[in-house]
């Protein structure tokens, strides 16, 4: 999801302007104090936050409609300064000379116009940023869009979401404005009803949501509380009026274009020097340390076709390599020639560099080498010797970005424009008649640029091992495995959908029954109605914007107030079943019946696989609704799929990385249970005493903690109060208590290097344990506990799926599937038992941990006979 900063020019200016010193001038005497307030916090926004596309709004001299409604709005303010005033066009300067654009209306204020501009990008599947000294804004606020709230000075910010809102005012965002109306704004010259202060104007709005709330329940009110309302009723709702931020003000402006934002390096750094802005020069320079002025590549692309051309072509050592689509078809490959050279090998003319494709001596340069891999593969054309992949490579470097695109790296690490494609069977496209050849000679050199640059960062990091020994390898893996697919019986999927219909079609009648009334069981708003309105449940939880919420947590806790709801989780089940995999996957199924997903290597921070077209990796594993999915996965005629899962695979790990002796020997013995022997320790009992009760109390408790749950979720969790939630960990921590120093010395060493590691080195930064926001340092923490172990088992998974896949290579056997901790293969009878033999030996052997990995096995004639 894109990021659009918009910005309240006047309202960060005026801050500006009195956080710093009014004697700060240049050497002419040109107040800057302002000018250079307002700078700064751009450039903290972009460095903090990194939007993709920045607005700024202004209020124009034009008196807008509050006034004309009320005489006396912002009557009592005084002149703004001469010196501010004459800062205000060179602030312009700043923001235009960037390139952002600047956004006014006359008859509105900048609020209305931010209003309206965020409307419009959440609509277009934007978050939104607002950045203001304005209070009203907290009104925008929901779950795309959140408000920097300056306070005071030009540093106090605040990141004001939701959560923050609802714990300063008690209200959530949609009644901000209600809220606000009551207490009045004095710099706005709006009185507000006396003897109202903020704890009251809360628990009014929060009882009652809206002021037609409050004031239908008066009477329930204080005699004198009662009295001060009344007599001020027409005052708070003319507040409310000139407070509500229009979102439909008239503007010529495309969402789609703020993100082309270009800016003039050499016009900001004059405008800079003569504002003698060194410091916040080198700040901007420095939000991309790499980063040029944009450049064009000018590389010269010819055609080649001739096969003993073709083979000079391809000899060069490394073999930079680029290839080119139409839609999704492979139009041909481009080779980079020198520094500034390029040739273009039409797919008809492949054959030629076949030889070179499958040499694994021949080292081959490419960005996002999968695609063009598994193209190849369709063809019976193997591809070995890949020695560097530039989107690996930024992966590893950034884990948390949101593009490996190579125009994106391209831009970012060496400051050229490309044209933005995407690489996955998109290509460089000349919809007048074939690929543009020039652009994909433009990519192939920038290709070989980035991997200059890139190599040595990951040499300095540490990380050029990960690349070669995990990353690279496991690039033909997943090709092979994408190429192979999972065969899909089409006629089971067809008549689960049927019986799926005619199920929920006899559950719509019973909802309608049991609730009394007929309505759109899959609009939120009218269930709402039905729950909370009509039957009278409890409201156990709001939405962002104020709603009770009907989720799924909602439902369940409500499963015994009402015989309607445990109605509306079947249906939800059954519908989600329906919508999810029986329609998503039927599409997908190809002319040979199998379904071939997509493997993304760089879908988590963490180093964990994940799929899409469609997503295999969110297939349900022990519930019902799983198995019936599971169920139309079959395997070649005749063959078997053989299922491998890692066993507890996250805490063998933690006992290996905290080295806790009492972890350790509560894995040991052939029979073992992890969560029975945590169980026996946190409840003081023997083994063969543990309840099952007991036992799924213990095994929340080794999972939360793991992933950083405190008291109060896994409260939530079990069902039981904080009391005892915080004494189960108190004890855990006392039965593990090198557990306990583990984890907080993960958490000490990321804020101090800034980035956690695994067994494997594998990194991931995290900026947010330095966040000024509690809330977003509480989420940095909680993913610097999770990172080291839930990536280390995710780089020995992607081990074990490299060394399986040279083992098997030879055999007709055939990795298929990664799910979770679980590897699927499928055999021939007559390979069953060595497959078994080689699945279980391999992934047991591709790490040495304190405790030994366990794989256990399951095979079945479909993946729902597989119960591992």
């Amino acid at each position: 999801m894109e990021t659009l900063a918009l910005l309240d020019g006047h309202s960060l200016a005026y801050r500006a302007f009195y956080a710093l010193p009014e004697d700060l001038t240049t050497s002419s005497g040109q107040p800057t104090n302002s000018v250079y307030g307002f700078t700064s916090m751009l450039l903290k926004l972009l460095a903090d936050h990194h939007p993709d596309a920045v607005a700024v709004a202004w209020d124009t001299p034009v008196p807008t409609f509050r006034k004309e409604a009320y005489e006396p709005y912002k009557a009592q303010r005084a002149k703004a300064p001469d010196t501010f005033r004459r800062q205000l066009p060179l602030i312009r300067e700043v923001v235009d000379s960037l390139g952002f654009p600047q956004v006014e209306a006359d008859g509105f204020e900048a609020d209305d116009v931010i209003a309206t501009i965020a409307a419009r990008a959440e609509e277009a599947g934007w978050r939104v940023i607002v950045v203001t000294g304005d209070r009203d804004a907290f009104q925008l606020i929901d779950d795309h869009v959140t408000v920097l709230y300056t306070r005071r000075g030009i540093s106090d910010i605040v990141v004001a979401d939701a959560a923050w809102v609802e714990a300063r005012y008690g209200i959530p965002p949609s009644h901000y404005v209600d809220y606000a109306a009551l207490r009045g704004d004095p710099s706005d010259n709006l009185p507000g009803v006396p003897g109202v202060g903020e704890k009251t104007a809360a628990r009014l709005i929060g009882a009652h949501g809206t002021l037609e709330g409050v004031y239908e329940h008066l009477a329930d009110l204080t005699p004198k509380l009662r009295e001060n309302l009344a007599a001020n009723r027409e005052q708070v709702f003319l507040n409310r009026r000139l407070m509500c931020l229009r979102r439909e003000v008239p503007l010529s402006l495309d969402i789609a274009d703020l993100a082309n934002r270009t800016w003039d390096r050499e016009r900001v750094q004059r405008l800079f020097e003569s504002l003698e802005f060194k410091v916040l020069w080198e700040r901007l320079v420095g939000l991309d340390e790499n980063k040029l002025p944009a450049e064009v590549l000018d590389v010269a692309t010819r055609t080649v076709i001739d096969p003993e051309e073709i083979a000079g072509v391809v000899a060069a050592s490394p073999l930079v390599l680029e290839p080119v689509w139409e839609v999704e078809t492979l139009a041909g490959v481009t080779v980079a020639e020198g520094i500034d050279g390029a040739v273009f090998i039409p797919v008809e003319y492949l054959e030629a560099m076949y030889g070179v494709l499958s040499d694994p001596d021949h080292p081959k340069v490419l960005h996002d080498a999968k695609p063009f891999i598994r193209a190849l593969l369709e063809r019976g054309v193997g591809f070995e010797g890949l020695s560097f992949d530039c989107a690996l490579a930024a992966y590893l470097i950034s884990p948390a970005s949101r593009s490996y695109s190579l125009a994106h790296i391209a831009d970012t690490v060496l400051g050229v424009e490309l044209e933005s494609v995407d690489a996955t069977k998109q290509g460089t496209l000349d919809f007048g008649g074939g690929p543009d050849i020039e652009a994909s000679g433009r990519r192939v050199v920038a290709v070989a640029r980035v991997a200059e640059v890139l190599g040595p960062q990951l040499e300095a990091r540490g990380e050029r091992e990960l690349l070669e020994n995990f990353e690279l390898p496991l690039v033909g893996v997943l090709a092979r495995m994408e190429a192979a697919g999972i065969g899909v019986d089409r006629e089971y999927l067809e008549q689960l959908g049927a019986d799926l219909r005619v199920d929920l079609a006899g559950l719509e009648s019973d909802i309608y029954d049991a609730a009394g009334t007929v309505f759109n069981i899959n609009s939120a708003g009218q269930l709402r109605e039905v729950l909370f309105d009509n039957l009278g449940l409890p409201v156990l939880k709001k939405t962002p914007k104020g709603a009770p919420s009907t989720d799924q947590s909602v439902l369940k806790k409500l499963a015994t107030a009402h015989p309607v709801v445990a109605l509306l989780l079947r249906y939800r089940e059954l519908e989600k079943l329906r919508s999810t995999y029986v329609d998503g996957y039927l599409p997908l199924i190809e002319e040979d019946g199998r379904i071939h997903t997509r493997f993304n290597q760089m879908g988590a921070a963490t180093g964990r696989l994940s799929s899409d077209r469609p997503n295999l990796q969110n297939i349900p594993v022990r519930s019902e609704t799983g198995r019936m999915i599971r169920r139309a996965f079959v395997p070649e005629q005749g063959w078997k799929f053989i299922v491998a899962d890692y066993s507890q695979i996250e805490l063998r790990v933690l006992a290996h990385l905290s080295g806790d002796p009492g972890l350790v020997e509560a894995f040991e013995g052939e029979s073992a249970d992890i969560h029975t022997a945590t169980a026996a320790r946190v409840f003081g009992v023997d083994p063969s005493s543990v309840t099952s009760e007991m036992r799924r109390r213990a095994k929340a408790i080794n999972f939360g903690l793991l992933y950083g749950m405190e008291a109060y979720g896994l409260a939530d969790r079990l069902e039981i109060s904080r009391e005892e939630a915080a004494e189960h960990i108190e004890t855990y921590f006392a039965q593990f208590p090198l557990v306990k120093a583990y984890l907080a010395s993960v958490v000490a060493e990321a804020r101090t290097r800034g980035y956690t590691e695994t067994m494997f080195g594998r990194r991931r930064y995290l900026p947010e344990l330095s966040s000024d926001n509690y809330r977003i340092r509480q989420m940095g923490e909680r993913m610097a506990l999770n990172a080291p172990v839930q990536g280390s088992a995710a780089d020995i998974i992607k081990k074990a799926m490299i060394d399986l896949d040279i083992v098997l290579r030879p055999m007709r056997t055939r990795l298929l599937l990664q799910i979770h901790d679980e590897l699927v293969v499928e055999a021939p009878p007559d390979e069953w038992e060595h497959a078994s033999s080689i699945l279980r030996r391999t992934m047991e052997d591709v790490a040495q941990l304190r405790i030994p990995l366990k794989v256990e096995l399951a095979s079945g004639f479909n993946l729902a006979e597989c119960k591992v």
